[in-house]
């Protein structure tokens, strides 16, 4: 038998060694689910502001300069250098402020507001989802946000417009020193530290608990949105499984290769791979319809 008749399956073997179904590249098929979905749950990750020039920290290393990102992004690392990890979320801080929405946030907006049943689990902490106008009861920011700030003692939590003069002061310094950081007005102990969740510390369980019940809330879900992660980041893999259980299409949209490893996709699902920006507006079309573009230009300044 020529070899040119047989399908190169190299790309989707999964871990254990066994043939997994690949899952559909069909924008048409998907198209014309979303249509008839009533409850869909998005998880959103890095790979979907990369279009607005946000880098993923996923190349050279994951690297800031010499220093490891995941490294920095611990409360012991701001216990051991509290200076350095401010100097690090000043710069992303200073490019998210810069950034705009990508048609991929507002396209996901737009679906928010056509679709009462739509959901998004926002692992990013750029605030774009937001700053393109996303219902605030249709996403939860589980991972904290670059525009608010807490206490590392207590449970003062700073957001704008206070938030915006403790940046000015900490971007006006030349050289950022430990003895000039803010400390905590209201207990006097604790130094201001970026809102954001760090690795090893637990996620905001209110925003768990409201998406905990959503799911639960009804008996099916009929799409999963898996737009720029490899869901290697705890709880994306819980939150597809969960959907699954309801019976959920997965559609997932990467700039990377389907790795079948990590996804576990069936036939019945989608893995439409490249740039979110180019493929969500795409994707949603018929249910946002041309809104969107007007959305783009009209809705997202800064």
């Amino acid at each position: 038998m020529s070899t040119e008749l047989i399908p190169d399956y190299s790309s989707v073997v999964s871990a254990t060694g066994f043939l997994r179904p690949r899952a559909s590249r069909s924008l048409s098929s998907f198209q014309d689910h979303i249509i008839t979905s009533r409850r869909i749950l998005a998880l959103l990750g890095a790979g979907l502001s990369a279009s607005s020039g946000l880098p993923t920290f996923r190349g050279a290393g994951g690297l800031w300069k010499t220093h490891d990102v995941k490294a920095l992004s611990t409360p012991a690392a701001f216990d051991a250098d509290p200076a350095l990890v401010w100097t690090f979320y000043l710069e992303r801080i200073k490019a998210a402020q810069e950034a705009k929405p990508n048609a991929a946030h507002v396209a996901l907006t737009e679906l928010a507001r056509k679709k009462e049943g739509f959901l998004a689990v926002n692992m990013n902490i750029d605030g774009l989802s937001r700053r393109a106008g996303h219902p605030e009861q249709q996403i939860h920011d589980i991972h904290g946000s670059l525009f608010t700030l807490r206490c590392t003692k207590c449970d003062l939590e700073i957001r704008p417009p206070d938030y915006e003069q403790y940046i000015h002061n900490l971007s006006q310094q030349s050289s950022i020193t430990t003895s000039k950081l803010p400390r905590c007005h209201s207990c006097s102990e604790g130094l201001i530290r970026p809102g954001v969740v760090w690795f090893t510390e637990s996620l905001p369980q209110t925003s768990l608990k409201s998406i905990y019940d959503w799911v639960e809330a009804e008996p099916t879900i009929d799409t999963m949105l898996v737009i720029g992660t490899s869901t290697e980041v705890y709880p994306a893999t819980a939150y597809i499984e969960a959907a699954r259980k309801k019976g959920a299409r997965v559609a997932v949209v990467n700039i990377e290769q389907e790795d079948p490893s990590l996804l576990g996709l069936e036939e019945q699902d989608w893995y439409i791979q490249g740039d979110a920006a180019d493929l969500v507006p795409t994707m949603l079309k018929p249910v946002i319809g041309d809104t969107m573009q007007e959305s783009l230009t009209g809705g997202c300044s800064i």
